[in-house]
This record gives C-alpha cells, sequence and structure tokens, in this order.
C-alpha cells in the first residue's frame, strides 16, 4: 500500500511540475505584429456538409484580407447531397473561389487527409489555412493568423472552441466546450514552450513549402484521427521551423460540437485512435500523465472499500484540481472569454474517466469517417 500511494505522488509530482512548467508559456504569448500580407489558401474539406457551408461562406466572403491575395479552395469528398452544387454555385460568384470534386477513395490516405492534400496541392498560396465546414471564423481570422508569420515560422495554431450558443446550449455541449479549451490550453502551453503537443485542424495553418518538406501526410494520414496532431509532429521533430500560437478572439475559429452523447464518444474515439502513433519523446511526456490518472482512478476506487483512506485521496484530488484552475485560469485570460470554469468540479470527475478509458478503447475499436 505504502508502495502504491507512494507511486501516486510520484506521478502527482510530476503532474504538477508539468503544469507549472508549461504553464510559464502563456506569459511568452504576445499579438502577432508582421505587417505583411502573404497570398493564403483556405483549404475546405466537406462531405455532406449542405447544411453548414452557407454559414462558412458568408464569414468567407467578410474576411477583411486584400482580395488579390485570398484564395479559397473547397473539396467535395464524394458528397451525396447539395454539397457540391452550394460550392459550385459559390464559386461562381467569385473569382478567388475554386471547386475540386473528389469522386473515389483513395486506399493510402484517409478520406479527409486525401481531401485536404488534394487542395493544398492545388492551391497558389504561400501559406496554408485549413478549416472545417461547420466553422465559423470572424472577419478577423485570417488576418490575424498572418500576422504572426515571421521569416523563422512555419506554423501558426489557432484555437477552435466549440459553440454553446442557439442548440449548443446546454450542460452537455458547455462541459464539451471546457474540455475543448482545456486542450487547447496545453496546445498554446506547449507550443509557447517549444514543445508542441497538440493541434486542431479545424484552426490551423502552415506554409506550403512545409508541407512539401516533409513530404506532406506521408504515412501519417492514414489516421482517421480528426486533427492534424501527427502532421504537427511531424514538422516539429524533422524541420527547424517556428511553430506559434495565435491569441484572442479575432484569431479563433468557433465549430460546432457533437450533436449527442453517441456523435461525441465515436469522435474521441477517432482521436484516441492515433495516439501510439506520437513520437517518442511525446508519448513518455504524455505517458506520464496517463499513468497518474490510472493510479488516481484506481486510488479512489481503493478508498471506496478503505474509507481511512479518503482522506489521503481526497487531498490528491485537491492538490491535482487547484494545480488545474490555475493553469486553466492562466489560458483563460489570453483565449476565452466565456465563463467555463464554473463547470470544473463536474467536469474534473468525467475527464479521469474519459483520460483512463478512451485511449484504450481507442486502440480496440476500429473508428469510422462518415
Amino acid at each position: 500500500m505504502c508502495f502504491f500511494f507512494g507511486l501516486t505522488f510520484l506521478f502527482l509530482f510530476y503532474y504538477i511540475v508539468f503544469l507549472w512548467y508549461f504553464g510559464k508559456g502563456f506569459r511568452q504569448l504576445k499579438p502577432g505584429n508582421n505587417p505583411k500580407t502573404p497570398v493564403v489558401s483556405v483549404i475546405v474539406p466537406a462531405r455532406n456538409e449542405s447544411k453548414n457551408l452557407p454559414f462558412l461562406f458568408h464569414a468567407l466572403e467578410q474576411q477583411n484580407y486584400p482580395r488579390e491575395k485570398l484564395e479559397i479552395v473547397l473539396v467535395d469528398d464524394r458528397s451525396e447531397d447539395a454539397t457540391y452544387l452550394l460550392m459550385d454555385h459559390f464559386a461562381k460568384r467569385h473569382s478567388h473561389v475554386k471547386v475540386i470534386r473528389i469522386t473515389q477513395k483513395t486506399s493510402t490516405m484517409s478520406p479527409k487527409k486525401y481531401a485536404l492534400t488534394q487542395g493544398i496541392q492545388n492551391a497558389k498560396g504561400e501559406i496554408i489555412v485549413t478549416t472545417d465546414a461547420d466553422a465559423h471564423p470572424g472577419s478577423h481570422w485570417v488576418a490575424t493568423l498572418m500576422q504572426y508569420y515571421t521569416p523563422e515560422t512555419g506554423m501558426v495554431i489557432g484555437y477552435a472552441p466549440y459553440r454553446t450558443d442557439g442548440p449548443y446550449d446546454t450542460l452537455f455541449h458547455r462541459l464539451l466546450a471546457l474540455e475543448y479549451f482545456s486542450l487547447a490550453a496545453v496546445a498554446c502551453a506547449t507550443a509557447k514552450r517549444k514543445f508542441p503537443t497538440t493541434c486542431n485542424g479545424a484552426n490551423l495553418s502552415f506554409r506550403k513549402k512545409v508541407f512539401e518538406e516533409v513530404g506532406g501526410y506521408g504515412e501519417k494520414g492514414k489516421w482517421l484521427s480528426g486533427d492534424d496532431d501527427l502532421f504537427l509532429q511531424t514538422v516539429f521533430h524533422r524541420t527547424s521551423w517556428k511553430i506559434d500560437f495565435a491569441m484572442g478572439p479575432d484569431a479563433a475559429v468557433f465549430n460546432n460540437p457533437p450533436r449527442t452523447v453517441g456523435e461525441w464518444i465515436r469522435q474521441r474515439l477517432r482521436f484516441s485512435s492515433k495516439h501510439l502513433a506520437y513520437p517518442w519523446r511525446v508519448k513518455w511526456v504524455l505517458g506520464g500523465i496517463y499513468a497518474f490518472y490510472v493510479f488516481l482512478l484506481s486510488a479512489t476506487i481503493l478508498a471506496i472499500f478503505r474509507p481511512n483512506l479518503f482522506p489521503l485521496v481526497l487531498g490528491i484530488w485537491g492538490i491535482k484540481s487547484l494545480s488545474e484552475v490555475i493553469f486553466l485560469r492562466k489560458a483563460k485570460q489570453k483565449l476565452e472569454q466565456r465563463p467555463l470554469l464554473r463547470y470544473y468540479p463536474l467536469a474534473c470527475v468525467l475527464h479521469v474517466l474519459y483520460v483512463v478509458f478512451f485511449p484504450l478503447l481507442g486502440q480496440w475499436i476500429k473508428p469510422k469517417w462518415k
């Protein structure tokens, strides 16, 4: 028993150091100041997104970036609804919009990564910006991202928060928004400390020559992960380009969250399926956190049957929670304006179960793409 709790406190100490060390990255987060306006290509892959595209098209029309330096590449990925017709109509009204239509799958790459690759290869922009068909970017989105492109910068990560308005104004969706905010906090902090761990393809930009330099998505393109974590890791480990994070509401791109618990589970299993593909350095760092969560859950279950252990386990939970709240409050000052932290007490309990079990299930259950 002493050995078990000794390891638990050891991993707790590791977790606190992790949050403290990377939490200092928020101090380095500053607005971009690059005045140049490079040619930009926004890539939008879509499959059966006719309900969402009109909202995205309106947002893209409102971009205050020089029109002659902005290209929009729409990629229809075998849609069975009116997606292609909407894209074609939008392109006919705007000379800076082009449409690519994919009619067949490829066996070497996941459908979404293949759609993105086709869009990037046909893009003329120096900077590639990717987003999703259900995205809601603000009018200053592209311009804000470009302000972070210094000569040594090869990739800029943006915040892609979940919506909590309209049909998504529920407790379930606020919990999802808090979880996505916590992921963005980790993405921001680790990027600023020069050890980027995660990003979101719904709000990601990079130089086209960086994409070509690493061979595109390569073997990593086969994963149905729903994000570009593995591409981020390839750029970080195989090039010397700087990876930055864009702050502020103008750089954020709101997205529609999963509508139901079932959709969320399928999405998270898809995300979790790629964890073993991370580079070893990242797996060691994140593995220590996973080990802490396993020991914490085990200690909690043990305390249920050994009530005398309850004060000790409660103390571990308290230290963990205090460290997380401090970390997230620092991130909130830079990234998030909504009062999402009020849902932390419930989310922190559910999050332990999620962190422990979903990475395991993601290796056993084969994910599917729509």
